[in-house]
């Protein structure tokens, strides 16, 4: 059944309704809770596990977790494109699920514990390195190897591989489904989404706090496999419950599906099939961390560029511009240039091709620069603001995404993690933010309809810059805290809670606009452009907060515990930064935030 044949939402609103709302609402509620139990469940756990169990040191560490979290936040605008083309909503998360379960149980795969040969340790049995030579037994090593479970790793990175591609089928189409499940004006819709949105939440703070615990105290297999264990109870509640989806999540053409295109394979089977090929790239992309970087840069550019380009054209007919097409030509194949340098394809290297993205942001600036003296249009302007605001958020994301990162290493290393007579694991301090949310997101909703009911609502730009600036103060109570150690050298964990608590409200100031002004900004024949290009500036923030978690790493032999005082100064100077860095740019944008307002033309 097609989605125009499917019976409307106001046809059985109240048909089959549970506590005033669709029971589908319920369906994807539950299946959002478990996939978000899933996947926040080994998020906080990844970093962790790479050094503490695989002894990765901590930059190799941050590689892989910018690797995975860029590419979770990328896949997605290719499994939104391919359910909306081609498979629908209800398969694609079908299928995605299944990936996702199979990707989490595999995570369970632990190998054996890397051990470490110092310098000068003479061999009591034979060793096989990676790259194939064997040490045999008393070999006295001239310097020091980690010796880790290759095969094991190997498996660790195709499960990363099955997860991502998962998140791409499954994350954008089961939102897109509670949408479906309201008419337009249907007044509880908003209240619908206020639902699915706390699944979120839940699966957020029950995960951080129970595979965090399991895998810290018993072992990392048993938080990774209770992560595992939750994506199957989201995939059979989504098997049971589609039914109550009363055919809104089917295929736009279903016959198309049933065709032939591989001898006696149909289309649909077509795209699972060829899918599998697809996870051998995203294994290999996981542990290049420098091609993620540089591709997720590129494709912001050129999408950047193509919408820009599409609104100085927008209300032309029958004429060109010749100078626009000369400044877009020129970043996009600035911009292919060093994505074929990144993978090897085009002459240079790595440090050539991230110069090559240097010179295209460039040509951009002159691009939009060009734009303001010729065109005047409403469109334009607006269509500017969207992308100013949609690259702030790189910004904000960076720093609000230490969480995972220098912000877990911080907690496991430095703060005193016990509270009221129970000591925390590291992972488990990811679960303030769900809490924060709880508390604070109706707050947040009742002041700012109090302050527009007054007139004093803070526009979308300012927003914005509140959000910014309040994450980096967030990590001045980190850096506040550093000023106080106990007589361990340990950090109380009321700083740590005090930059969660500063973090969250600035994502409330940010988060729930931001989609909002993708939709309200943007010209509509481009909306879905538009929406892709916010995800990819999600993705790039990713990868650049654990670029800027580096700066942090600390050397240390064999997994051996960080100095607290050594890790202690290390880690309050990353703070500093990130405190300066965020206020400053925040405070820009607040400056700059009048003027963005008027490029809006009304929207508010």
């Amino acid at each position: 059944m097609s989605d125009s044949d499917a019976v409307t939402a106001d046809n059985y609103a109240h048909d089959a309704e549970l506590w005033g709302h669709p029971k589908g609402l319920y369906v994807c509620f539950t299946t959002e809770l478990w996939e978000r139990f899933s996947f926040y469940g080994m998020k906080y756990l990844l970093l962790l596990y790479l050094t503490k169990y695989h002894l990765f040191s901590d930059e190799a560490g941050l590689d892989v977790l910018g690797s995975y979290a860029g590419l979770v936040y990328a896949l997605p605008v290719i499994g939104g494109l391919i359910a909306d083309r081609y498979l629908g909503m209800r398969k694609s998360v079908l299928f995605g699920g299944t990936l996702l379960a199979i990707g989490h149980l595999l995570m369970a795969v632990e190998g054996h514990k890397a051990i470490f040969y110092a310098a000068g340790t003479k061999l009591t049995e034979s060793l096989a390195l990676a790259s194939g030579e064997i040490l045999t037994a008393g070999t006295v090593l001239t310097e020091s190897i980690t010796f880790r479970d290759t095969a094991a790793l190997n498996v660790f990175y195709f499960a990363l591989a099955l997860i991502v591609m998962g998140v791409g089928y499954l994350k954008p189409n089961i939102s897109t489904i509670v949408g479906k499940l309201y008419a337009k004006d249907d007044p509880r819709r908003d209240s619908g989404f206020t639902i699915f949105y706390m699944g979120i939440n839940i699966g957020s703070f029950t995960a951080t706090l129970l595979c965090g615990y399991l895998g810290e105290t018993f072992g990392w297999k048993y938080g990774f496999g209770a992560a595992g264990i939750g994506m199957i109870f989201g995939l059979c509640t989504f098997m049971y419950g589609q039914k109550y989806l009363k055919g809104h999540a089917e295929p736009a053409d279903a016959e198309s599906l049933r065709e032939k295109v591989f001898g006696p394979v149909n289309r649909e089977w077509s795209i699972y099939l060829l899918s599998l090929p697809v996870l051998s790239v995203i294994w290999l992309l996981v542990q290049h961390e420098p091609v993620v970087l540089l591709t997720q840069n590129v494709f912001l550019i050129v999408s950047i560029v193509a919408i820009v380009l599409y609104s100085m054209v927008y209300r032309k007919t029958g004429s060109s511009n010749t100078t626009a097409y000369t400044f877009a030509a020129s970043a996009i194949v600035i911009g292919i240039y060093a994505a074929g340098a990144s993978l090897g394809f085009l002459p240079g290297n790595e440090n050539l091709a991230e110069y090559a993205v240097y010179a295209a942001m460039l040509v951009i600036t002159g691009f939009v620069i060009y734009g303001f003296r010729t065109h005047n249009s409403a469109e334009f302007g607006r269509t500017v603001v969207l992308m100013i605001l949609i690259l702030s958020t790189v910004v904000f994301w960076a720093l609000f995404e230490q969480s995972a990162g220098s912000m877990t290493l911080y907690a496991d290393r430095v703060v005193d993690r016990e509270v009221g007579g129970i000591t925390f694991t590291a992972a488990q301090f990811g679960s303030l933010n769900a809490i924060f949310i709880f508390l604070l997101a109706i707050p947040f909703a009742t002041l700012w309809i109090w302050l527009a009911k007054h007139n004093l609502e803070p526009s979308t730009p300012m927003k914005f810059a509140l959000g910014i600036i309040q994450v980096g103060i967030g990590f001045g109570a980190l850096v506040i805290g550093s000023h106080f150690p106990d007589q361990s050298g340990q950090v109380a964990a009321i700083w740590l809670a005090l930059a969660y608590l500063l973090h969250t409200t600035g994502e409330l100031c940010l988060s729930p606009v931001g989609l909002s002004a993708v939709t309200k900004l943007s010209i509509g024949k481009v909306v879905g452009v538009s929406m892709g290009t916010w995800f990819l500036a999600t993705a790039l923030s990713e990868t650049v907060a654990t670029r800027m978690g580096k700066m942090a790493a600390i050397s240390v032999d064999g997994g051996e515990t960080a100095d607290i005082a050594t890790a202690l100064a290390r880690y309050t100077e990353l703070f500093e930064f990130l405190m300066y860095f965020g206020v400053a740019f925040g405070v820009f944008m607040l400056v700059i935030s009048p003027l963005l307002k008027r490029g809006m033309h009304g929207v508010h």
